[in-house]
């Protein structure tokens, strides 16, 4: 672990413990992690334990650690805000915009440096043309007992947040038709699977669109985590192997 420039070896010694306990067994349905990490953002005393929370929150990339962040712009100490600005591009989330530019005059200067920082970043994907369409149906469960909608909801939320910031143009294929008629476009068709051992895959059927023309299915496998970190884990994998086997233009 490389030390953070906005806290001390110590709060970040703390944060590895946290990592520690936080690893173990957890439901399909839910991450215990995010509400933690959220009560230890709103309540924890110390400011540093606040900060670290911010910035573990945001290496979750969950839907559901916006909310808090978002909040947390208004802690009363610069360092748990400076964090929070950083911690925020790190959810892939362009919703994010929203709630920095809220607080773009922090009269604090570290913490007015980090949104800007973030506000320019998330700009710049936001502003990107986008090279490839990919839209994505709802995640497939087939598995006896069932992952569950909540985990089969996030998966599709992930690859949509990590397709947006790799320069696609991409969302639930509801929202396709809407869309303005672009070349190319694929549909992504993503299914989640029990694999042995407890792991899980992550497959998805790439077709043409609206053509619905198959062009082939990648697929990969994780293990030795908790399903939501797996999930987390799985998406960028899919991303990267479906970019290359289908020729997709998007950003490293």
């Amino acid at each position: 672990m490389f030390p953070h420039p906005l806290l001390p070896a110590r709060t970040l010694r703390r944060a590895a413990l946290w990592a520690v306990l936080l690893g173990g067994p957890a439901g399909a349905d839910e991450d215990p992690r995010i509400a933690f990490l959220s009560r230890q953002l709103t309540t924890a005393v110390d400011p540093r334990v606040r900060a670290q929370a911010a910035l573990t929150l945001g290496t979750t990339e969950a839907p559901g650690a916006l909310g808090p962040l978002c909040t947390a712009l208004a802690d009363p100490v610069p360092l748990v805000r400076a964090s929070v600005a950083r911690s925020l591009p790190e959810l892939h989330d362009l919703s994010a915009l929203d709630c920095l530019a809220v607080h773009a005059t922090d009269p604090a200067p570290d913490a007015a440096g980090e949104i800007r920082r973030s506000l320019a970043l998330l700009r710049k994907v936001k502003e990107r043309t986008p090279t490839v369409d990919v839209w994505v149906e709802p995640v497939r469960d087939p598995s006896t007992p069932p992952l569950g909608e909540s985990l089969c909801g996030e998966a599709r939320t992930r690859l949509v947040k990590r397709l947006t910031w790799s320069g696609a143009r991409s969302d639930a294929v509801e929202a396709a038709q809407q869309a303005s008629k672009r070349k190319p476009a694929y549909l992504l068709q993503p299914t989640l699977l029990r694999a042995d051992g407890g792991g899980l895959v992550m497959a998805a059927v790439c077709l043409t669109w609206p053509s619905k023309q198959i062009l082939g299915e990648v697929r990969v496998t994780g293990r030795g985590g908790t399903p939501p970190d797996l999930v987390r884990a799985l998406v960028p994998r899919l991303i990267e192997d479906a970019a290359s086997t289908f020729e997709w233009e998007l950003a490293p």
